[in-house]
């Protein structure tokens, strides 16, 4: 179907989704699983030309073998994920539809653990397997379908949309998207025998950022992800619930070599001096 067929069929589906409230409208999907990989496989393109994409066969075996791990026990086995290193400073990891997810060397300097790594791949994850973006995405297209149409430019429809797909891994996500997200990474780090306690570390670590004058470097994943006391007490109360694990990892026996590996063949580049 045109990107022009979905926002007709978008705005004849309106009357019944006012009649199902908010809810329907949030869990608005017009992208099969099939259509969702194709975006993917698209935007993934595009995501190399923007950034350097490293390729690193260690590097990637390493978070993918992770990765693999928590898609083994998340809610979504249907697509075949990507975990990839990304050469950017910034402290940051985001997703794309299709099961494609990179990871900032950045990220990786940064946290004090391999859990607390697991925890933000596993909340990242969590917005794929809730097709989160691709919601995001339909959402989008029918309020900006019925605002072309209602305003006789239905025909700019197709280039408004194909506009959003350069930014669709920045895509911002409801508050209630990344509760879900935060709720489902934790249970599955957990089930992939992580310490859930990363999650909250990483939380404290990101407050803590977020409250000092000094976060060069964290820009990005505190704005596409603001701490909130409330998402720290989330977690904590999410913990107290499931039942004790003996072995839960914080650091794997690899995740002192991986650390140092990043840290030799990729070193930080030095921090530029201050404009006087």
């Amino acid at each position: 179907m045109s990107w022009r067929g979905y926002a007709l069929a978008g705005l004849l589906a309106a009357a019944p989704l006012a009649a199902g409230g908010c809810a329907a409208i949030r869990n608005i999907n017009f992208y099969s699983t099939s259509e969702e990989v194709q975006l993917g496989q698209a935007l993934d393109k595009e995501i190399h030309k923007q950034y350097t994409v490293l390729n690193d066969q260690k590097l990637d075996s390493f978070l993918q073998e992770r990765g693999d791990k928590l898609v083994a026990v998340s809610s979504r086995t249907d697509l075949k994920y990507h975990f990839v290193a990304v050469k950017d400073e910034a402290v940051n990891a985001f997703a794309i539809p299709g099961g494609y997810c990179y990871i900032n060397l950045g990220l990786i300097r940064n946290v004090e653990t391999e859990a607390e790594l697991i925890s933000v791949v596993a909340h990242e994850l969590s917005h794929v397997t809730n097709r989160h973006s691709v919601k995001r995405l339909s959402q989008m297209q029918l309020l900006d379908a019925a605002q072309q149409i209602a305003l006789g430019n239905s025909g700019t429809l197709a280039n408004t949309v194909a506009g959003m797909f350069t930014t669709v891994g920045m895509l911002s996500y409801s508050r209630e998207y990344e509760r879900q997200a935060d709720h489902d990474g934790l249970m599955v780090m957990y089930k992939a025998g992580y310490d859930p306690n990363g999650m909250v570390k990483m939380f404290e670590m990101l407050k803590s950022k977020q409250q000092s004058p000094e976060t060069k470097g964290w820009q990005n994943l505190l704005s596409t992800h603001p701490m909130t006391d409330e998402r720290i007490q989330n977690a904590k109360a999410l913990i107290a619930t499931l039942p004790p694990r003996e072995g839960l990892i914080e650091n794997s026996p690899q995740w002192a070599e991986f650390r140092k590996y990043v840290n030799e063949k990729y070193p930080a580049p030095p921090p530029k001096a201050e404009k006087k």
